[in-house]
């Protein structure tokens, strides 16, 4: 069964730029989107620059004949450089969110400003990127969601699960969930096809039946690219090849062999399409031509004659040549955006369509069904062709000979060419040659705009080059991510190395930076040799910011997404205390007398001692959820004025004012309205009677029956909204019995005294809670899914503290919502009951004894005396042996030594002196601080799992 638990990165403030490579990026109109492995995605500006044109682009000739049309284009290619438009405009970040904990691994639009997105912690989302709204969607998924993809009102899902799932969207829910036998890294559909690309295979299937239509075997290794349209679909693989399928027959339609390494991404449709691999190139296929009418009046092929041309067919044009392997591509009219792991890119889009026009009249023209034939004449006419040949031979041997000759005198003439054969090569029909750059009257520092000359010899002296020389706009990311981290032992601060080589102490309770030590390279990613030193250097200043505490773990920190990710669940929540004095020293507002605590307080009176505890866990969650527990004590109030029995029918309304009136004369007895805004979001100041939509919410809670709210509700038994449900029934049962409801059964108020004590002041105690000022105001809490079947944490939900503490004043009803059907019980009996499972700390056993101060070196001297000077102690009716809490401070066994000692100690207490300002304890002869805990001195100093052996003595200076 999955548990529940939730989760908060220690962020850095808001970078301009992703922290990790970009996984996808896609083109929305004039703005860019992309998503990252830091789990950000991220609105670009694109610019809005005039682009730059190099030459007009290719007219229409389609009013004339092919030979026309032909020889015009001939002459427009001849000589020139290839056609573009050079949009500079700079690359800009409008708009961040921090939407997953994990790596955004797809992204696709669903709507004018809505994108769907897949991430590896587990979950997909719908976020509006002009207003930031972020809704949730359900997914089946089990591990890491790599594709998404949109189909009328379908999302399609699939991952390295094997699962692909279609999801209805105004629904929110499963129609049906494909078992496709392998891990999905590529996906795409049309209409009710589905295509799921595994390890070698892309599997087609019907949506409507979830059942396999076909498998197109072909390739090699995984398939990590995927378009399709309604009648073809494109596959790039890790096996170098992009195959054309024709989805009529389930064949290879055309194959591409452009790439000398795996291609990793692909995007366009099957007219024109971009691909980029591993080796850093990226390569524009220009099939506009492909499918061109063959069967008008100038050429009237066949289907098989159509399909013949087709095979020789396709101008691809090297774009780029990258140092790093190309994670994603997309394009616009004039640009070609890339990202690879170091950066976002933004390239020149050549203009191919003069091109693939070209060489499409030309091959029709070329084109003669005879050459076919005459590969397959007769064996008679062979034997006769055989003789003619034999015979021509013999009579011109000596010509043959002297031109062959010639010919291998001749050296062969070089090109370069940016253009490929898609069979493989350079291509043989189109070279760049003839006028310089500088020659031509063209200077461009970010193409090569060197002239096309159109081939007519075949020659294999061809060198691939690259159109753009360099990006318009490149875009780095910034080395902000963590690479290492060590916990202190205090559980509270941790420090971290991110990858510019800036080391941070963070608290971990509060996300704050406590300090940093800046590296020396700023904003230069370190590697191989200053990577380890500088490892080096950050253990040893954690061995100077260590502390000597020895507790166990309240919550786990992982890196991930590049970020501190601090998670907490039921099983280690409660684990670890702290000391009130440690605690004011490095949260002064917590202290008993700060006006923050003073605000929640009241007029009660609180004893707090430097030796009382509080569990690190339990201030975290009173602290975060302390505006929602807000919200829901005043909930609760009108669920049970709803339920009293009111004269003359008064109405809920008016009930409503009343109470406020007199819960705002209960708070403002705490203090004044300015410090109680500053404590509380339940100032008199900002709550309003009419601004608060209560009623309705009111209305529906009471109305909606437990059995439609288990059926709705998943783990509805583990929820707050079962807890309150409970609560709604002893109410219920009160109101027929006397026809009252009685004391609330919530505890808010033994947190927040404020509120109106409850009876019986000896039952409250000092509960801590940090205002919400003191954390990042951005901060986003996640309520996660834990279990053996999942590979990785599963998002449920996420919510800012900055929203859930305004929910008195700003009430958000889908929050609200989402915080009673999702958080579990060990998150609600703590933070609106009051109750929580204290685990009993391990128990130390050991023994008290008096420093044999004989058995010391007689040179050895304490506080200027000798050994045998030293005045015994008070000697104790026996040797002393306890057993006590880990916890136990040396502070408190000394005070305990005390009231052991007979009255010859009374001179000490006469001097109004504690213990600890004249009695020492040691270990192993060393002398113990005062503060150190049993945990520790077991762990640090005595080292064993025997008793331990304290010492004790008089202090001297």
């Amino acid at each position: 069964m999955s548990k529940r638990g939730i989760s908060y990165s220690i962020n850095l403030p808001s970078s301009s730029s992703h922290i990790l490579p970009i996984n996808k990026i896609i083109s929305c109109g004039g703005e860019l989107i992309s998503g990252g492995r830091d789990g950000a995605v991220k609105v670009w500006d694109v610019g809005s620059t005039t682009p730059q044109s190099s030459s007009a682009v290719a007219g229409d000739f389609y009013d004339s004949t092919p030979e026309e049309q032909a020889l015009k284009l001939e002459t427009q290619i001849s000589a020139n450089p290839i056609p573009y438009q050079a949009n500079a405009g700079a690359l800009t970040i409008t708009n961040s969110y921090n939407l997953h904990s994990d790596w955004v691994n797809d992204l696709q639009r669903v709507g004018e400003t809505v994108l769907a997105t897949a991430s590896n912690d587990l979950s997909c989302k719908l976020l509006n990127y002009e207003t930031g709204h972020v809704e949730k969607l359900n997914t089946v998924h089990t591990d890491y969601i790599k594709k998404i993809e949109k189909s009328d009102n379908k999302l399609i899902s699939a991952g390295l699960d094997r699962k692909i799932g279609i999801l209805d969207l105004q629904a929110n829910r499963f129609s049906s969930v494909i078992d496709n036998n392998d891990s999905v890294y590529s996906l795409s559909c049309q209409a009710n096809l589905v295509a799921a690309g595994a390890s070698s295979t892309v599997n087609l299937f019907d949506s409507r039946t979830e059942s396999k239509i076909w498998s197109l075997i072909g390739h090699q290794d995984m398939i990590r690219g995927l378009i399709m349209d309604d009648r073809f679909l494109i596959s790039g693989s890790s096996d170098t090849t992009i195959k054309m399928w024709d989805l009529r027959t389930f064949k290879v339609y055309k194959s591409f062999d452009v790439h000398d390494s795996s291609v990793w991404c692909l995007d366009g449709d099957s007219r024109c399409f971009y691909s980029g691999d591993r080796g850093g190139t990226i390569v524009k296929t220009d099939l506009s031509n492909l499918f061109a009418n063959k069967n008008d009046d100038h050429f009237n092929f066949t289907t098989n004659e159509s399909t013949s041309i087709d095979e020789k067919l396709g101008i691809s044009t090297i774009i780029a040549t990258n140092e790093s392997p190309i994670l994603s591509i997309c394009h616009n009219e004039d640009s070609i955006f890339i990202s690879d792991y170091n950066s976002l890119s933004r390239y020149v889009n050549p203009s191919t369509s003069a091109l693939a026009r070209y060489q499409f009249l030309k091959t029709c023209q070329d084109y003669s069904p005879n050459d076919e034939l005459d590969e397959a004449q007769p064996s008679d006419d062979l034997n006769s062709m055989f003789y003619d040949l034999v015979s021509h031979l013999s009579n011109d041997t000596d010509e043959v000979q002297s031109n062959l000759s010639v010919e291998q005198i001749e050296p062969s003439e070089s090109y370069n060419s940016m253009f490929l054969n898609v069979n493989g090569g350079p291509s043989t029909e189109f070279v760049n040659v003839g006028l310089t750059t500088e020659q031509a009257g063209i200077a461009s520092s970010f193409v090569d705009t060197t002239p096309i000359e159109i081939l007519l010899n075949p020659t294999d002296q061809i060198t691939p080059i690259p159109f753009n020389l360099k990006p318009l706009t490149r875009h780095e990311i910034v080395p902000h991510s963590v690479v290492s981290k060590r916990i202190l032992n205090n559980k509270r601060q941790i420090m971290a190395l991110y990858l510019n080589g800036d080391i941070r102490i963070w608290d971990i309770l509060l996300c704050k930076e406590l300090v940093k030590f800046p590296g020396r390279n700023n904003d230069k990613l370190l590697s191989g040799k200053d990577l380890e030193y500088r490892i080096k250097e950050m253990d040893d200043l954690v061995q100077k910011y260590q502390t000597s505490d020895t507790l166990n773990n309240w919550c786990e920190v992982e890196i991930k997404a590049g970020k501190l990710l601090v998670t907490i669940k039921d099983t280690s929540v409660m684990n670890v205390e702290i000391y009130y004095d440690d605690m004011v020293k490095d949260y002064p507002y917590l202290a008993i007398d700060n006006p923050e605590t003073s605000a929640r307080l009241g007029n009660h009176k609180f004893t707090v001692g430097d030796d009382d505890r509080f569990h690190l866990g339990l201030i975290f969650l009173n602290s975060i959820f302390h505006g929602y527990t807000m919200y829901e004590w005043v909930f609760d109030e009108l669920v049970r004025e709803e339920m009293r029995q009111v004269k003359d029918n008064e109405s809920v309304t008016s009930r409503l004012k009343s109470w406020r009136k007199s819960s705002k004369r209960s708070l403002t007895e705490a203090s004044s309205k300015r410090s109680l805004a500053e404590a509380s979001p339940i100032s008199s100041a900002n709550v309003s009677v009419n601004e608060m939509p209560i009623n309705p919410p009111l209305s529906e809670f009471l109305g909606t029956s437990e059995e439609t709210l288990e059926k709705s509700v998943p783990h509805y038994n583990d929820t707050i909204m079962s807890l309150l449900q409970r609560n709604k029934k002893i109410y219920q049962e009160k109101a027929k019995q006397s026809g009252g409801v009685g004391e609330s059964a919530l505890r808010v108020n033994h947190v927040n005294p404020c509120l109106g004590a409850p009876d019986g002041d000896d039952e409250l105690k000092y509960f801590p809670v940090i205002n919400a000022k003191h954390f990042p105001p951005n901060m986003n809490v996640i309520l996660f899914e834990y279990s053996p079947e999942l590979g990785n944490y599963r998002d449920l939900c996420s919510f800012k503290i900055s929203d859930i503490n305004n929910l008195l004043e700003f009430p958000q009803q889908n929050l609200i919502n989402e915080l009673r059907c999702s958080l579990p019980h060990w998150i609600g009996q703590p933070i609106l009951y009051n109750r929580f499972n204290l685990k009993e700390s391990p128990k130390i056993t050991f023994r008290l004894l008096e420093v044999d101060y004989f058995n010391l070196p007689p040179t050895v001297k304490i506080g200027g005396k000798s050994q045998r000077k030293i005045k015994s102690l008070p000697a104790l009716e026996s040797s002393i042996k306890l057993t006590s809490h880990n916890m136990l401070r040396v502070s408190k066994i000394l005070y305990f030594l005390t009231d052991k000692f007979d009255g010859s100690t009374k001179e000490m207490k006469d001097k109004k002196m504690k213990p600890t300002d004249w009695l020492v304890l040691e270990c192993k002869g060393q002398e113990l601080s005062n503060s150190m805990t049993l945990q520790t001195i077991k762990t640090k100093v005595w080292k064993s799992s025997t008793d331990i052996e304290l010492r004790y003595r008089r202090r001297y200076d």
